[in-house]
């Protein structure tokens, strides 16, 4: 990169004869600067500083997240270690998360994944979960900006990222249709997903479950919840997830 001089000139008098001279100013160069911050964006470029994630539409029991840590300046011909650190109110490390990357920039890289890695436990059908990543200057990095200013003067964190997580609904997804399936509910989703060994990620978008095989689905399915009801009353084994948790009630894939 080539090297930007700065001359500021002044005047001088000697002897009844102008002359000028000029002093050159250095400013700090981009090689010189080491420094990091998160850079984590939604799909339109906006910068976030924090998500919130769900394993409701996910079969396996563990979900890896990539944090973005970015470079300022250089890359290096080594590795150098990053300033990290990880904490939080309510999540247990090796519990509930596991932090999976080495808290190091690699060499000759201007970016790194760093992997939080969550783990599906019981507790988050009730509450969730929230991580604080946080970084801090070392030996090898700065933290030259705390924030971004982003569109509509708002300020984005860039020296910290939030994740929150649970294995909740907080609203009906997309997919669900309430003639076929009734008044939703987290139950009646993980119920027909069991059953049917479907994914739940087909609920995501509207229409990728076909309207023939809702109409499936209903005649089914009530038909197996009454087939629980007629065991429970006979004192057989029964499936306890087809009886609503709160009420005791069969489960209902009706709108009445």
């Amino acid at each position: 990169m080539m090297k930007l001089n700065k001359w500021i000139c002044f005047g001088m008098g000697l002897l009844g004869v102008g002359f000028m001279g000029c002093e050159e100013q250095q400013p700090g160069r981009f090689n010189e600067i080491n420094g990091i911050y998160f850079n984590n964006r939604l799909r339109n470029n906006t910068l976030v500083d924090s998500t919130s994630l769900t394993f409701v539409y996910e079969r396996a029991d563990t979900l890896d997240v990539p944090v973005v840590i970015q470079l300022l300046g250089r890359p290096s011909e080594t590795a150098r270690p990053l300033g990290i650190r990880v904490s939080s109110e309510d999540a247990v490390e090796g519990v509930d998360y596991v932090l999976k990357t080495v808290a190091e920039m690699p060499a000759n890289t201007t970016s790194v994944n760093y992997i939080v890695m969550l783990k599906k436990t019981p507790v988050l059908k009730q509450e969730s979960r929230s991580i604080i990543l946080e970084l801090y200057a070392n030996d090898y990095f700065d933290l030259p900006l705390p924030y971004l200013v982003q569109a509509g003067a708002d300020t984005t964190s860039i020296l910290q990222y939030r994740i929150i997580f649970s294995d909740r609904f907080t609203v009906a997804p997309e997919g669900w249709r309430e003639d076929y399936g009734g008044a939703f509910s987290q139950q009646k989703f993980e119920l027909i997903c069991r059953y049917f060994d479907m994914d739940p990620g087909l609920f995501v978008k509207r229409n990728d479950i076909p309207f023939s095989q809702w109409v499936y689905m209903n005649y089914e399915i009530t038909l197996y919840v009454k087939e629980q009801v007629k065991k429970k009353e006979a004192g057989e084994s029964y499936d306890e997830e087809a009886f609503d948790k709160e009420t005791g009630e069969p489960l209902k894939f009706t709108t009445d």
